[in-house]
């Protein structure tokens, strides 16, 4: 074992992470979700799509909502269950929004990765962006982890990413009812440029209604993007 080794052992056990579902105590190696928490999660992506009946993370299926609103591909790793905070693919999302922690981020970006690359040929050749989190939250948390996401996975498909958008939304998405939801993703550009012929992969978390989704997709189909696809670590689906 080398010094590197040794020394992230180290720093791992000095942080004391902890699985962000059942909370037990992780043992090194584990990457945000113990060992059961994990097979669990495993276990519940087999779910498949309603439309191809395809796995989730192999498929790219939209809606009709989605695809009113310029989004040609829909590419998503689980669906997410409403009112079932103690399955390990909410727990993940939970985390991801509120912790900042590497080792969540890095779990959340290697699920993605794996679905974009069964859904995109060519990822490098897209623009990276995502829908923007509320001023409020970000104060809070002290982060966009939409953002977070995004830019990891630019990184690893040597893409560009570009922070298009900004959100002036008072309220959370949640707590609003499905028809105000459109209305309160109030988004406006942070930067001026020419998308003319350009592909777009839009990051969230989470697809429910869509609103947020689709809201963002038909600003940045005005500044001229070809083609753009939702990228959501989950969806929820009606059928559910």
């Amino acid at each position: 074992m080398n010094i590197k080794n040794i020394m992230d052992r180290v720093l791992f056990a000095l942080s004391v992470p902890k699985c962000v579902c059942c909370k037990t105590r992780l043992d090194y190696g584990e990457n945000a979700l113990c060992l059961k928490c994990s097979a669990e999660f495993e276990q519940f992506k087999t779910r498949n799509c309603s439309r191809c009946a395809r796995k989730l993370n192999m498929c790219s299926c939209s809606n009709d909502f989605l695809e009113a609103h310029y989004i040609k591909r829909t590419i998503k790793c689980f669906r997410y269950l409403n009112r079932n905070d103690a399955t390990p693919g909410n727990a993940l999302i939970y985390s991801l929004k509120r912790d900042n922690r590497s080792d969540v981020l890095k779990r959340c970006a290697d699920e993605l990765e794996y679905a974009i690359r069964n859904s995109i040929s060519d990822p490098g050749g897209y623009i990276f962006t995502n829908v923007p989190r509320r001023k409020s939250a970000i104060i809070e948390h002290g982060i966009d982890h939409s953002e977070l996401l995004a830019r990891e996975l630019a990184k690893r498909f040597d893409a560009e990413y570009i922070s298009l958008l900004k959100s002036n939304a008072k309220k959370p998405q949640k707590s609003l009812e499905t028809a105000d939801r459109f209305k309160n993703a109030d988004f406006y550009f942070s930067k001026n440029i020419d998308l003319t012929g350009r592909a777009v992969l839009l990051v969230d978390d989470i697809i429910t209604s869509g609103a947020s989704m689709s809201k963002a997709a038909s600003l940045i189909r005005s500044l001229g993007s070809r083609e753009i696809n939702a990228v959501s670590l989950a969806i929820a689906y009606k059928d559910q």
